[in-house]
């Protein structure tokens, strides 16, 4: 059970190196998740994503870092055969005392997950807010991440907000075209979708596309006005992009609508994939990128001190795809632990306690913050041992001190409340 356990925890970290786009602790990881004797690549494959274009950052989005395990009992239960009536009562419920707790918003997450359009209709129908907005974003987002057609034709048909930004950067159309489904994006751009959007990282629909989608949703946006002239913060194009992921169907689509390049001397469809082959991308500005980093993380501070940590946590997020060194990748994951602690997502605290301490196995910060998501996922005895391990890195830690008493009191209340009664 342990063993298991341990296991499911390096997955999460996995995953979370993958949302991250984190590659040197996602080969680190892959080496050490590697059971079957395939190597490091089809592990680091395994997460990437599948043949639809689906990113770990999206599976973590539609159910890691969305954290059930509180409301898992409930769950449980309206999700058994007879789920519709009792999500009737569970409806009834909410009408009679009119108020939508947290948990829910993840049960009515977690049910249109399910695909069930009978359940969505029969929620909607009873007032619930068809944008309401969630860890995960809204349920126009989640359909949008698993590409449920069907669910969200009726959420677009109850009036969903398609232009609703979740987290900075993410937007219904955006998730549909990372899930690889063609009919969301159609359904989205018929309401009105924004084929321009420009996230916080200066990356369009066009640019997404060209790295995950397929040529069918690229030429979807193309005809709906999509301009691929739009380069990201590093004046990267799409073309360009689509050209270093090998994509030339891609780039044959995009090559009639962009305009010529001038660093790239041999303007046609061959000169772009050969140029790109051999030279790469352009190199990312070290100083533009330093300078980038340095606001995100103003902006995380600014947003943790207003108590948005979902909004900090996205900052800190983009600070660590813009090439910090290790350490500055280590502050930053501990940093969004943080985060991730204050809004008590548990798995998405220890992941990043988890490669935090990968990177820096000697900081006591790393212990620090490992030993608190421990705490929140009631694993006392695993709170002790790293809360000790901080406490011989730094011995004069008070704060260290205080909180591995805590967790060895913890532990001794728990094992004595699990103890069977003596008749």
């Amino acid at each position: 059970m342990e063993k298991g356990t341990k296991m499911m925890g390096k997955q999460q970290t996995l995953l979370q190196a993958a949302f991250d786009g984190n590659l040197r602790l996602l080969r680190k990881m892959a080496r050490g998740l590697d059971t079957t004797g395939q190597g490091e690549a089809a592990v680091l494959a395994a997460v990437a994503g599948g043949t639809n274009g689906t990113r770990a950052l999206h599976m973590a989005a539609s159910g890691g870092s969305m954290d059930f395990s509180s409301t898992s009992s409930r769950i449980s239960a309206l999700t058994s055969t007879n789920s519709l009536i009792k999500v009737k009562h569970q409806c009834t419920f909410l009408q009679f005392t009119g108020e939508l707790l947290l948990q829910d918003i993840f049960l009515i997450m977690v049910l249109i997950l399910q695909w069930d359009c009978e359940i969505v209709e029969l929620l909607l129908s009873r007032g619930v807010d068809v944008d309401l907005d969630s860890t995960g974003g809204t349920p126009l987002q989640a359909a949008a991440i698993s590409g449920q057609h069907s669910t969200m034709k009726i959420l677009l048909e109850h009036h969903a907000a398609p232009n609703r930004v979740f987290n900075l950067d993410g937007t219904a159309l955006n998730m549909s075209i990372f899930s690889g489904s063609l009919e969301c994006v159609k359904l989205l751009i018929k309401v009105g979708a924004d084929v321009n959007f420009r996230d916080s990282n200066g990356v369009i629909c066009v640019m997404i596309a060209a790295n995950h989608a397929t040529s069918d949703i690229t030429k979807c946006l193309l005809d709906a006005g999509a301009n691929p002239n739009i380069p990201d913060e590093f004046y990267t194009t799409p073309i360009e992009a689509a050209a270093h992921r090998g994509r030339r169907d891609i780039v044959e689509l995009l090559f009639p609508l962009t305009k010529p390049i001038s660093t790239l001397p041999n303007w046609s469809v061959d000169g772009i994939i050969s140029h790109v082959k051999t030279f790469g991308l352009k190199p990312r500005d070290k100083d533009l990128s330093k300078r980038k980093r340095a606001e995100l993380k103003l902006q995380a501070r600014e947003a943790f001190e207003r108590k948005e940590y979902m909004l900090a946590g996205q900052h800190y997020t983009n600070a660590m795809q813009l090439n910090p060194s290790d350490g500055e990748n280590a502050i930053l994951l501990a940093n969004r632990s943080l985060c991730f602690l204050r809004m008590t997502c548990r798995n998405g605290a220890l992941a990043d306690a988890n490669m935090c301490r990968m990177l820096r196995p000697h900081w006591p910060k790393a212990c620090y913050r490992q030993g608190a998501a421990f705490m929140l996922l009631k694993d006392y005895g695993k709170a002790c041992e790293v809360f000790a391990d901080g406490l011989k890195l730094d011995p004069t830690n008070e704060d260290m001190e205080k909180a591995l008493r805590d967790a060895f009191e913890a532990m001794k209340k728990d094992r004595l409340e699990q103890r069977p009664l003596t008749p």
